[in-house]
């Protein structure tokens, strides 16, 4: 805390001001919602301003539902924010650093996602084939939607430095 960039849109406003529009700008969205957010309504006037600041685009926080990211959008479209968003995909490694992240980023997890892992959680690379499938899955579901369902036009995937499984997805 007591810094110039407390906020992601005093940054924002840092890096247009000092740079102009030497930078794109991508901010964060959460489709589950931010964690110090009030409410839905509240995150988005929060990341309305983040754009108006001269944010370009949006990444979303990783999530394993496709219609969370599609309503999302359709919420933000509502809104009047325009800009590229693009989802944040993350390919599932491991059964324990896919609960440990899910848990720690507080990310809600379908039931058919747990049902195909939870049998094979002890073996890595079966973990790591279904979570290409599920990572494919919601690719497909979400390019293949058109706009005025939420579709977009490209994704972006966290690999953590594990970027085999993007490869194959």
């Amino acid at each position: 805390g007591g810094s110039c960039c407390d906020r992601a849109i005093d940054l924002v406003r840092l890096i247009r001001t000092l740079h102009g529009d030497t930078f794109g700008i991508a901010v964060a969205g959460h489709p589950e919602g931010h964690p110090s957010s009030s409410s839905p309504e509240d995150e988005l006037d929060h990341l309305q301003q983040k754009i108006e600041a001269g944010a370009d685009f949006i990444i979303t926080q990783f999530f394993y539902d496709a219609n969370l990211f599609l309503d999302y959008v359709k919420r933000c479209r509502a809104r009047g924010i325009t800009c590229p968003i693009l989802p944040g995909i993350m390919p599932i490694q491991s059964y324990s650093s896919f609960v440990r992240m899910t848990k720690f980023c507080n990310i809600s997890v379908p039931s058919k996602v747990m049902e195909l892992l939870e049998p094979i959680k002890h073996d890595d690379e079966a973990v790591k084939d279904i979570g290409c499938e599920i990572s494919a899955d919601l690719c497909r579901t979400i390019l293949s939607a058109s706009p005025e369902d939420g579709g977009v036009d490209g994704v972006h995937f966290y690999t953590l430095n594990l970027e085999r499984s993007v490869t194959r997805i």
